[in-house]
């Protein structure tokens, strides 16, 4: 689901992470189950650009599972599927 804080210069732009919007879904998106799919520096992981205005649902479990350890949902899902090697 791609999220916006209005129709700024900063929507659909990595500098949407700075908006008020952005800050508050980087904050508490995983209270509802979502990640930010794109993180910032996991571009090698994920092929795909930073994209701070990007969140996937998850479920809250996973999501509080993949923010606490600090990981892409890439990484998340070769943890689950083959559990000791992540």
């Amino acid at each position: 689901m791609d999220i916006a804080g209005g129709n700024g210069p900063c929507s659909f732009e990595s500098c949407f992470a700075e908006l008020p919007a952005g800050k508050w879904a980087a904050a508490n998106a995983l209270r509802f189950g979502f990640i930010v799919r794109y993180p910032s520096g996991a571009e090698q992981i994920t092929g795909y650009a930073y994209e701070p205005w990007h969140l996937r649902f998850v479920g809250v479990d996973a999501a509080t599972d993949i923010s606490v350890r600090g990981i892409t949902m890439e990484e998340y899902v070769i943890s689950v599927a083959r559990p000791g090697q992540q």
